[in-house]
């Protein structure tokens, strides 16, 4: 008897912890910095500031820099960045920079909850829908074969699935995750598959994709490991390529000048 209620207790145990995670994912995925809605963005080139609704009531603030030079009499491109799980365009905003000094057009979006953007998520659908109507109103601007989608580590999920959907021109992943089931099997190998309501399949999306798509990764990266590249390569066949960048770990990719020098070449 005292053997069957110590296995009580550990199932009770095990079922709370699980209902734990699986009610408080949001808080898990999502970690936004809020900011006034009178929040005034600087940045060292101009911009422009936009709210694009993606649902009833909904809208999510968006920062487009203009490249000022036509690329050789060429239709305008436009990079559509789609940023981590953490931070606002305040303090995404500088990577136009590079893009924009290549002769792109920059769009970056806040997600619902993050800087300016107003709403909440509760599903996966509703990320993929929000980045879908961002991609609608951007296609109204320009060519859909115009537009680039880069994604870093949690964009990487949300540009997978609206670069190949939509047949962007390109698709560029940095720190790529293999798919969120893959990250819970590692954080809490414990939590049934069944219960992460985020599983974003990155992997699935790839395997099916005829984009070209060209993966970057950091060497010393620990918060998403540079396997997680490797195997989606694997899955792309010759429709990929992956670049792996010795000095560079999880957060400081942008920073690094072969990540630059690579851009530069892909943009030209």
């Amino acid at each position: 008897m005292r053997l069957l209620a110590v296995l009580g207790i550990i199932v009770l145990a095990w079922g709370a912890i699980c209902a734990w995670y699986y009610f408080r994912q949001e808080s898990l995925i999502f970690q936004p910095t809020v900011l006034p809605a009178g929040h005034q963005f600087a940045f060292n080139r101009p911009f422009e500031e936009h709210d694009i609704e993606v649902d009833a009531g909904v809208t999510l603030n968006a920062l487009l820099f203009r490249a000022r030079q036509a690329r050789e009499a060429l239709q305008p491109g436009v990079i559509l960045y789609l940023h981590g799980n953490a931070g606002d365009l305040q303090s995404w905003g500088y990577h136009a920079d590079l893009y924009v000094d290549a002769g792109y057009d920059f769009l970056v979006v806040d997600y619902r909850g993050y800087g300016k953007s107003g709403g909440r998520y509760s599903s996966e659908a509703q990320l993929h829908q929000d980045i879908q109507r961002v991609w609608e109103w951007l296609a109204r601007q320009y060519d859909q074969t115009s537009i680039v989608v880069v994604g870093y580590s949690l964009g990487s999920a949300l540009g997978s699935r609206v670069a190949c959907a939509n047949g962007a021109r390109q698709l560029v992943l940095l720190a790529p995750f293999y798919s969120g089931r893959d990250i819970g099997r590692r954080v809490a190998p414990w939590l049934p598959p069944s219960l992460i309501r985020y599983p974003m399949r990155t992997d699935t999306v790839l395997s099916e994709c005829e984009v070209p798509v060209t993966l970057v990764h950091g060497e010393r990266d620990v918060t998403i490991p540079p396997d997680a590249s490797r195997r989606l390569l694997e899955l792309l066949g010759d429709r990929g390529r992956l670049v792996l960048l010795p000095g560079a770990g999880h957060q400081d990719i942008a920073e690094q000048p072969e990540f630059q020098a690579m851009m530069r070449e892909l943009l030209r």
